[in-house]
């Protein structure tokens, strides 16, 4: 059994126990989540399942697309509605402000994670650190939000929600601490929903309980399908031990006529060998996917 499953991770459940469920339920042990979801948040979570397992990354290297609630006038330890709230008594801004600051978030920028994450810092996730009263130094991280636009707003209570486009490793409560910062009231997330992520959307996911009931075989997705993005390319027979032992092919034969970039490698028989690159005058397969 080797796909990726598509499960709609429900509040409550953290990351690691959607995994454990899924290996419960398969009865496999190789299984991986495609990106950390927060225990409060809800939505997609891609859920790799046997070799696949090794597309993790290019899964989670997909853009992501979030629905975020938040509440102005308040502010939080953990930036959200789910640690030490306090209220600001700042007044509230009103929507043409609201409007213009979101579209500031657009394009690349940097960011601070927040302590109150599952970020590794020499070994230790900073929330684990975060609850011990600790604080440390972060370093700022490059992001990209290509699409912000707010959804709805109520001016008398402060409280509403805007759909986010952008990269991977994006704090949306960071942005929402951010926007509540720079409005001069604070502000703090009080729901998320991961709507896709790298491909796959929340339409087609499959929470826990419908996956025990209907069966892995109906929504386990194989890797060729999930690897559909990427341009196929049949290696030929008089290459293909080479390249499935991991050779770097550098004969023009082969070469010249590929573009640089990557593809879904198959053999004559249309079976999936696994990610090629092709890279200067080299062609070689940097995912074994057998």
């Amino acid at each position: 059994m080797n796909g990726v499953l598509n499960i709609y991770k429900e509040r409550g459940m953290t990351s690691f126990q959607v995994v454990a469920s899924v290996k419960r339920i398969t009865g496999i042990k190789k299984v991986g989540h495609t990106g950390t979801l927060d225990p409060e948040a809800e939505g997609v979570l891609p859920v790799c399942v046997g070799r696949a397992t090794k597309l993790v990354d290019y899964i989670m290297d997909g853009e992501k697309i979030y629905r975020a609630s938040f509440q102005f006038g308040k502010i939080s330890d953990t930036l959200d509605a789910f640690g030490e709230v306090q209220e600001t008594g700042e007044p509230l801004p009103k929507l043409a402000n609201v409007t213009e600051v979101l579209q500031s978030f657009m394009g690349t920028t940097k960011q601070i994670p927040p302590m109150f994450s599952a970020l590794k810092v020499q070994g230790k996730r900073l929330y684990e650190l975060a609850r011990d009263g600790k604080e440390i130094p972060r370093e700022a991280r490059v992001i990209h939000v290509s699409e912000i636009h707010l959804i709805d707003y109520d001016e008398s209570s402060g409280e509403g929600s805007f759909l986010l486009c952008c990269s991977k490793g994006t704090y949306v409560r960071s942005i929402i601490d951010d926007l509540g910062r720079m409005l001069g009231s604070g502000a703090i997330m009080t729901g998320l929903v991961r709507e896709a992520t790298g491909g796959f959307q929340k339409d087609a996911s499959v929470t826990l309980s419908r996956l025990e009931q209907e069966g892995v075989e109906k929504y386990l997705i194989g890797m060729e399908e999930v690897l559909k993005s990427f341009p196929a390319l049949i290696v030929p027979d008089v290459f293909l031990n080479l390249i499935v032992n991991g050779v770097k092919v550098k004969d023009q034969r082969l070469v010249s006529s590929i573009k640089a970039g990557h593809y879904k490698g198959l053999d004559g028989q249309g079976k999936l060998l696994g990610i090629l690159e092709r890279t200067e005058d080299i062609l070689y397969l940097k995912l074994n996917l057998m």
